[in-house]
């Protein structure tokens, strides 16, 4: 799948408290450019997927025993084609580690199965309220309450407001409720002809709206000299990333990004846009999920300090791997049990630097890969896999000297995955429409292909699951 990244020419803001302006908090969904198409590169991002090599490496066939080069952050395949001198393949680069040697050979994985995740039933059933108790807790309401009255007062809007914690939890509570019962506008909840109990008997609306003016999650105060974009929000985000990593975690986990849909234009170019995702404008985290959909651990995405702001010290392999590799690192870092579990992901996180990085610390791996990411090993040229005269569902694979295996497989597009987990073997079949006799025909399909497109999906059931009830809030402060 091909990502697409661009910066728009909007100011950045100089510090997060930029969005606390004293205009209008409605803010129509419509302002952005809905024809924008924004450049296919993004500086802090790789280049392209998917893409084949060229004419020069056609020629060129590899070694069974070659040295891979770090080519993470490189997109230039011209460069990649020429041979080395065994002098400068030795050389590290942009001061990374020398390169490992490795060596492969026509073999398959036979690796034991993961144990398969059994959800317990419990003892019994709480309430509804409880269950929710256990991601708000009262100390993050009681923090709200108190970040809120304090907030007011710095801002000299209404020297007499003040707001309790039972009043924060009626504000949740209609914010919660207003996305299970959706509504055209806000104010209908209150309309004579179709007034909601359920919210208007908690709060008027004047005070409804007062209170989304001043709910505030941080210090204003504690701004300056911090690099943290995401400082508006980063209390209330830690606490909830703390309870997710202690819920009970499957073997199978998923790693991808998530957008949260914001088309405002006061959060500069915090705002991202991906156009394969469902919500193409907005806040992008990097999270990883449970197949079951539920998310464990989130990284907030705001440009090269991502990772710095968001208080993880990377170690020296780390450093040296690419910037998507060290996002998968970081999100595997708190697992609750890396031994009996395997990541998925897609090729814009997989490289050989992470799966030989997560394969060290005993974690399986399975993911797509871009051509100039895995190493260069023995595999069948895409140029001649995508030839007609090569039927579909043609397969090559090998297996290197320390458990990686590289596939690379012809479906409607050729695919490439880079596994520790599960090898070729065994071979399944699966039905491709075959434009030649018009209709569908069965097609080889290995093992890996077909554990990859059952396991992938965590992050995407977690993205049906939140479209399901979005809460309605609409505001300028973009971190709302």
């Amino acid at each position: 799948m091909q990502l697409f990244y661009g910066k728009r020419a909007t100011v950045v803001p100089a510090h997060p408290s930029i969005s606390d302006d004293e205009g209008s908090e409605e803010e129509d969904d419509d302002v952005a450019d809905p024809d924008f198409l924004p450049p296919t590169h993004n500086l802090d991002t790789p280049g392209p997927s998917d893409i084949g090599p060229s004419a020069k490496r056609k020629c060129v066939q590899p070694a069974l025993e070659v040295l891979e080069e770090d080519d993470d952050d490189d997109d230039d395949d011209d460069d990649d084609d020429e041979e080395p001198a065994p002098q400068a393949k030795r050389q590290t680069k942009k001061g990374k580690p020398a390169a490992r040697l490795t060596t492969w050979r026509k073999a398959d994985l036979d690796n034991p199965a993961l144990p398969e995740y059994q959800h317990c039933p419990p003892d019994f059933t709480d309430t509804p309220f409880q269950y929710f108790s256990m991601y708000f807790s009262p100390q993050i309401i009681k923090h709200i309450t108190y970040q809120t009255n304090l907030y007011a007062t710095q801002k000299n809007i209404n020297t007499t407001f003040t707001t309790t914690e039972d009043e924060i939890m009626n504000f949740v509570a209609i914010l919660m409720y207003m996305g299970i019962a959706e509504l055209p506008t806000v104010e209908e909840y209150w309309a004579m002809e179709i007034r909601v109990p359920q919210v208007a008997n908690l709060m008027s609306l004047k005070r409804f709206r007062l209170m989304k003016r001043l709910v505030h999650f941080n210090d204003n105060t504690q701004i300056p000299g911090t690099i943290d974009r995401f400082f508006k929000v980063r209390p209330l985000f830690s606490h909830l990333n703390a309870v997710f990593r202690s819920e009970p975690q499957t073997p199978k986990q998923s790693v991808d990004e998530v957008m949260v849909a914001y088309k405002g234009k006061t959060a500069g170019n915090l705002r991202q846009y991906i156009k394969n995702k469902p919500d193409k404008w907005g806040f992008k985290l990097f999270a990883r999920a449970s197949e079951d959909g539920f998310i464990h651990d989130m990284v907030l995405y705001q440009g090269k300090n991502t990772l710095e702001a968001h208080g993880v010290l990377l170690t020296h392999e780390q450093t040296a791997m690419g910037v998507t590799s060290q996002i998968v690192s970081v999100l595997a870092s708190t697992m609750s049990s890396s031994t009996t579990t395997a990541i998925f992901a897609d090729n814009f996180f997989t490289s050989l630097e992470i799966v030989r990085y997560l394969k060290d610390k005993n974690c399986r791996y399975m993911g797509t890969a871009r051509d100039n990411r895995i190493g260069r090993p023995p595999l069948k040229i895409i140029k001649e896999m995508e030839n007609k005269a090569v039927p579909c569902g043609t397969y090559d694979y090998v297996t290197s000297d320390n458990g990686i295996l590289a596939l690379r497989w012809k479906d409607n597009r050729i695919v490439t995955l880079l596994s520790t987990d599960m090898g070729a073997e065994p071979i399944s079949s699966v039905h491709r429409y075959c434009s030649e006799t018009k209709r569908k025909e069965q097609v080889s399909c290995p093992a890996v292909i077909k554990s990859y497109n059952a396991n992938m999906g965590g992050i995407d059931k977690s993205d049906m699951l939140v479209h399901l009830y979005r809460t309605p809030m609409k505001s300028k402060r973009w971190y709302m």
